[in-house]
């Protein structure tokens, strides 16, 4: 198959405070823009990886989607099948922290490409040459109206039968009011599912994420239970794997989740033993968090191997 990893996303920048603890209200510095997205930094990542990815979607026509399709293609990721539609914006994302690592955020997203997706936009030829599929419940949320849902569902549908599936749920405060329906048949044409704390007992409605992943597993999926600061639980099976974190000077958390699903993805396809596989998407994710911007950690395979191999690590 042509491609490693295929997905579909929306770009966005972010927009930063270069000081915590300053509120929106008040006049002070900003830095960026920077490059940003889930499945955009998500496949930025896994390109540095080695892995040979394509991108689907929308993006505006602005010099703010040109920050994103450029480091995109500067990666080695594959845009050309991305839609760029005239006359559209591109999502700006203002960030801020608190001290403790809290962040708010302000969103605009007027007349933004993302709006106007559709099926016209996704060339199933293209989806059935890729070896993996990765979907984001983000995403997903953002196309809960009938047109873009179509669009996802048109994707999911273009899968080849001998390619797999992944679905990072990534639901960011949702109040999507039936979310387990809405991502259902992501769900069960899953091969791998990548959840965050707290998000696997959303998805599934248990009372716990260890129940909602034991309930996946049981069904032939690996199930990747990302824990932070805690490392990650792989449930494959009956059997449980867990791969400690890294310990590392946190400057900015945002896409580490995403790098996390690179490095997973990445070691699936690299054969890599599975404990291995948790490390490699560990180290990435530590990684993200090592620099200010959603995609400004991403390293190159050779440098994240250095850094599994000398960084310490916590204990579980």
């Amino acid at each position: 198959m042509k491609y490693d990893i295929l997905t579909v996303g929306f770009p966005m920048v972010e927009i930063m405070r270069k000081e915590r603890n300053v509120p929106f209200d008040v006049p002070a510095d900003f830095t960026g823009p920077y490059p940003s997205a889930d499945t955009c930094i998500m496949l930025d990542v896994a390109a540095r990886l080695g892995r040979s990815c394509c991108m689907l979607g929308v993006t505006g026509d602005d010099t703010f989607a040109d920050v994103v399709t450029n480091r995109l293609s500067r990666d080695g990721v594959d845009i050309s099948h991305m839609t760029r539609l005239a006359g559209k914006g591109t999502i700006i994302v203002f960030v801020r922290y608190e001290a403790d690592g809290t962040r708010e955020y302000l969103e605009c997203q007027n007349n933004a490409a993302a709006t106007e997706f559709c099926t016209e936009n996704i060339d199933s030829a293209v989806v059935s040459q890729a070896r993996w599929v990765h979907f984001s419940g983000e995403v997903l949320c953002i196309c809960a109206d009938p047109q873009r849902r179509e669009a996802m569902l048109k994707v999911l549908r273009s899968v080849s039968p001998d390619a797999k599936v992944s679905l990072d749920p990534n639901f960011v405060e949702s109040d999507i009011a039936d979310l387990q329906a809405l991502v259902q048949p992501f769900i069960d044409r899953a091969d791998l599912i990548l959840p965050s704390e707290g998000e696997a007992r959303q998805m599934m409605g248990t009372q716990t994420d260890e129940q909602a992943c034991e309930m996946l597993a049981a069904k032939g999926k690996i199930v990747a239970l990302k824990r932070g600061s805690r490392g990650c639980d792989i449930y494959e099976g009956t059997k449980v794997h867990h791969a400690d974190a890294f310990m590392i000077q946190e400057v900015d958390p945002t896409g580490c989740g995403d790098s996390f699903c690179a490095g997973f993805l990445t070691g699936l396809l690299e054969g890599l033993p599975m404990q291995k596989v948790g490390e490699l998407a560990n180290a990435a994710g530590a990684l993200q968090a090592t620099a200010l911007g959603p995609m400004e950690g991403a390293k190159y395979r050779s440098e994240v191997q250095a850094f599994i191999e000398t960084a310490a690590r916590s204990a579980n």
